[in-house]
């Protein structure tokens, strides 16, 4: 079997990138909080990707700091303001999400796949492994960045460490399960978040949004008009809570963005130079570049099929992304909140 040239192992890549998804046996969660948060991309990170020059260099955001001022009764001739503007720095810490896979050419020789259909596979199985891991990232990362300040509504604000469901939440009370959301609404407007508001709900919770949603006008009790301005979506990998949980945030206040190394988004190399290969992998799910990583080396690989003189293409798969939602000056508040079905 002849070696693939760079040219025709991106093709082949691109291919691959094609055909993701195509059986039961790779088979996967809808990682609607992942899409979700990467959705609000454009929003949420403007410019912040083309500051970012270096995967050392550190990310920083200013911001001003909201001042509440009492409004005072009458002009003076000699007015003077008590004080000047604030500000605020805050630190963007981008992470890796690594998968590294290999593929045999003497392999592929012996093997009905071929190359290929063997680097199809991989692809498949690599990316679905980097999609769970992202989507447990994202779904800690919205509980663990809850806002603990929040202000009391037809929900009470919870902060009490000993009570269950745990701190930091709006917990809504037995008998107003039909209420939910639009006690949810009311609960962002009091912490003066208004429009639409995007919320990730486990699956008890959604299925109680999709149960009211059906109660339209043409029943006795009218439920469904409470669930304009919800942008709703079921997380299957959500732990199940015994009555529903859900996050809510503003729309557009929250998000996930991914960068690229500049040697991967330029191209450098090739398959058989001592570097390798550096380029990029547009995600054929989620729609973002991977930085890949792509050498070339001989082994023996006569134990797993292959040959005592094997010529071996080793991958790398890079996913450098961040998570952030709009910063706030006041400490331990932050624009997402958690509710909780007693």
């Amino acid at each position: 079997m002849a070696n693939l040239t760079s040219t025709q192992l991106l093709a082949a890549i691109t291919k691959a990138s094609g055909s993701v998804m195509g059986s039961s046996e790779f088979r996967d969660y809808e990682h609607s909080t992942l899409k979700k948060l990467l959705s609000a991309e454009s929003e949420v990170f403007t410019n912040l990707n083309q500051l970012k020059q270096s995967d050392e260099q550190p990310t920083k955001v200013d911001l001003l700091t909201r001042i509440y001022t009492a409004s005072g009764t009458a002009k003076a001739a000699a007015h003077a303001a008590a004080a000047f503007p604030d500000s605020f720095t805050k630190d963007i810490t981008y992470l890796k999400k690594t998968q590294t896979f290999k593929v045999s050419y003497k392999q592929a020789a012996n093997n009905r796949f071929g190359y290929d259909g063997i680097l199809q596979s991989e692809i498949k199985n690599k990316l679905q492994s980097m999609y769970l891991d992202l989507s447990t990232y994202a779904i800690g990362w919205l509980d663990t960045n809850r806002s603990q300040v929040g202000a009391d509504s037809i929900i009470s604000f919870d902060t009490e460490v000993a009570t269950t469901p745990a701190d930091f939440l709006y917990p809504n009370a037995i008998g107003d399960e039909d209420y939910f959301f639009e006690y949810l609404k009311a609960v962002m407007r009091k912490n003066r978040f208004a429009g639409m508001l995007d919320v990730v709900s486990d699956q008890r919770n959604a299925a109680r949004y999709r149960k009211l949603a059906a109660n339209g006008i043409s029943n006795a009790d009218n439920t469904a008009y409470q669930l304009p301005g919800i942008d709703l979506v079921e997380e299957a990998q959500m732990s199940l809570s015994a009555k529903g949980t859900a996050y809510a945030w503003q729309k557009g206040l929250v998000g996930m963005t991914t960068w690229n190394e500049k040697v991967n988004r330029e191209g450098s190399g090739a398959i058989g130079n001592t570097e390798g290969l550096f380029t990029t992998f547009t995600d054929p799910i989620l729609g973002h570049s991977h930085d890949l990583h792509v050498k070339r080396g001989i082994a023996d690989t006569s134990a797993s099929a292959g040959n005592v003189q094997d010529i071996v293409d080793e991958y790398e798969l890079t996913t450098i992304f961040t998570v952030q939602g709009a910063w706030e000056s006041t400490a331990l508040a932050t624009p997402i909140f958690k509710f909780s079905q007693l």
